[in-house]
């Protein structure tokens, strides 16, 4: 009992085991196809023309968000690039506070099935610089990209991957200078070379959308009225057949009673009767039980 127990246990404990490693490699797999976060290199050339590019790299985080409800098929995601501490990325020019950082990301769009399209955004979004940033001073960071899907009827998913990006400037209003036209400081694409040159991605898997226009069906085309037709009545002469003679019958009947017992009509033919059968095993039972009375009397021992 104490083994049995035991086995019961670890098999407890081995199946909940297995339920949560599901739960955890399900959970994994689904967090993967919505958000990808990844280490990329990234060749960034200075607008300077006597300036030399640079390979640094970035973490590059694409992250796909809940659809918002009443909002048709309509997708938003999410991008943010952000240099790695190890690797500098240097401010090609001064930037005083107040001046705004503008990111331009370039986001391709892979929707299936092939002959689905979607309409991707080009956000530019824009930080302040809080506190001067002398030249070769580490650049502020980079503000954080939303953009928004509309994949066409028919697509079931959207596959998004970060590929290259800009950095502009615009100068403070206290400077004279124009701010409505931002200055380019990095022209910054995906390396060629080196281990970190896949870029982020993520897919979206596309749903009917509830609040989506139903197309309205032709009206259905009334059918014509049936003609009525003339009714034809047709008699027909049925001739009753004679009497069959009895003794006719009695010749066509089955002179011999099939196999088969009771439930084909044999009756007696069938074989002997159910109750001899059970008679036998009775006196069988009877004799058999005082043969034991029997042999018991003569076993046991005599009183003295």
């Amino acid at each position: 009992m104490l083994k049995f127990k035991a086995r019961g246990r670890v098999a407890g404990r081995a199946a909940a085991a297995g339920v949560v490693s599901a739960g955890v490699l399900l959970g994994l797999s689904a967090l993967g196809a919505q958000a990808d976060t990844k280490t990329v290199s990234y060749t960034c050339s200075p607008a300077a023309t006597t300036a030399t590019a640079v390979t640094h790299d970035f973490t590059v985080s694409l992250t796909e968000n809940p659809r918002a409800a009443g909002t048709g098929t309509q997708y938003t995601a999410t991008l943010t690039i952000s240099a790695v501490t190890s690797s500098v990325f240097p401010a090609p020019v001064a930037i005083e506070s107040g001046a705004s950082i503008q990111l331009q990301p370039s986001v391709v769009a892979t929707v299936l099935p092939a002959t689905a399209t979607a309409g991707v955004s080009t956000p530019s979004p824009t930080n302040s610089v809080t506190a001067n940033v002398t030249a070769q001073g580490t650049m502020p960071p980079l503000p954080v990209a939303t953009l928004t899907i509309t994949p066409s009827a028919g697509a079931t998913s959207v596959a998004l991957t970060a590929k290259d990006f800009k950095i502009n400037m615009y100068a403070p209003a206290g400077t004279g200078t124009v701010t409505t036209t931002p200055t380019l400081l990095y022209t910054c694409v995906i390396a060629s070379s080196g281990t970190s040159t896949t870029p982020a991605s993520a897919t979206i898997a596309v749903t009917a959308s509830a609040s989506a226009t139903p197309t309205p069906s032709p009206s259905a085309t009334p059918s014509a009225t049936p003609t009525p037709r003339g009714t034809r009545t047709v008699y027909e002469t049925v001739t009753a057949k004679p009497a069959t003679d009895k003794a006719t019958t009695r010749q066509e009947q089955v002179p011999h009673t099939p196999a088969g017992g009771a439930a084909t009509g044999g009756g007696g033919d069938a074989g002997p009767d159910a109750r001899l059968f059970v008679l036998t095993g009775t006196a069988l039972m009877l004799a058999a039980g005082g043969g034991g009375l029997v042999l018991r009397t003569r076993r046991r021992p005599a009183r003295q």
